[in-house]
């Protein structure tokens, strides 16, 4: 898929969105990109790089992990 196409399926996406609440998130990653998000998940990345094996936990999609259906 070329970053046009995606581009377009993000737009598409962003039109159809009905929470206030999403839409918030959206703006706020928008004006400032460099947020604690980025850091959180940077900081999540390098625990789990250096996590013992014996000390994960296993799971096959993030919907599990959460514990959402």
């Amino acid at each position: 898929m070329t970053i046009e196409q995606r581009k377009l399926e993000l737009i598409t996406w962003i039109t159809s969105i009905q929470s206030e609440d999403v839409i918030n998130h959206i703006e706020d990653f928008r004006n400032n990109p460099e947020s604690e998000i980025t850091d959180t998940i940077l900081e999540l990345l390098r625990e789990s790089s250096s996590a013992k094996p014996e000390d994960c936990i296993e799971h096959t999609s993030a919907r599990e992990l959460l514990g959402r259906k």
